[in-house]
């Protein structure tokens, strides 16, 4: 498919997908693994747990999702830096070590943890989940997959391909608004997070992103991540 053709995510065409890959993939030398690149609030880390929950419906244990956002600096780090404002900006991740944990699991015999992000103590949890020897198929997501900066541009030698969620970014700033009021932030508070922080990391996305081998779009308004 030509990547500026956006791909409409619909129910059957994400069964579709799991499937293609399950068939596709078994017997490759190495592991498939595919990126979900996209603003804050795009949907990312939804469609990257719905194909992966597909997958391994369809064959138990056979995809892992590991996000971008389990390599976030601890926050003692970022306070002592000064960052912890600008938390999920692009120097705020542990990117090298991100970029190098997806090129050891594209071995089919590498094997172990990998951390994820805990939404209640707001830290990553180092090795909390595991890539298995039933692992084929490895599905990461995040804002930075297309920067062409360093360390992130080696990504594109490290994922088999690489998808570009589009959306709005008036619509994803309601979605993250949404996210925030959820977690007991004011309205006021939801803003200020928005304009200090998650607008100058969507600007910076969008500035700058290698092209990616897909283009997709939720067929509706109603997701987000």
């Amino acid at each position: 498919m030509d990547a500026d053709e956006p791909f409409l995510l619909t129910d059957e065409a994400i069964t579709q997908t799991a499937q293609a890959w399950r068939n596709d993939h078994a017997g490759n030398p190495h592991r498939f693994l595919i990126g979900i690149a996209g603003i804050a609030g795009s949907g990312k880390s939804t469609l990257a747990e719905r194909l992966v929950d597909e997958v391994n419906r369809l064959q138990p244990g056979a995809a892992a999702f590991i996000p971008m956002d389990g390599f976030h600096l601890r926050n003692a780090e970022l306070i002592a830096q000064g960052w912890k404002p600008r938390k999920g900006a692009a120097f705020t991740y542990d990117s090298e070590a991100y970029v190098e944990l997806l090129q050891r699991y594209r071995t089919r015999d590498s094997v172990g943890g990998y951390p994820v992000y805990c939404r209640i103590a707001h830290e990553p949890i180092p090795a909390e989940d595991e890539v298995t020897a039933q692992t084929q198929i490895i599905v990461t997501e995040g804002q930075y997959l297309l920067c062409p900066d360093l360390p992130w541009a080696r990504l594109n030698d490290v994922l088999d391909e690489c998808w570009w969620l589009d959306l709005a970014p008036e619509t994803a700033r309601g979605w993250l608004m949404k996210r925030d009021l959820a977690v007991g932030r004011s309205p006021e508070e939801a803003e200020a997070k928005y304009q200090r922080n998650d607008r100058l990391n969507t600007e910076m996305v969008l500035s700058a992103r290698r092209t990616p081998d897909r283009v997709v779009r939720w067929p509706s308004v109603d997701e987000g991540d």
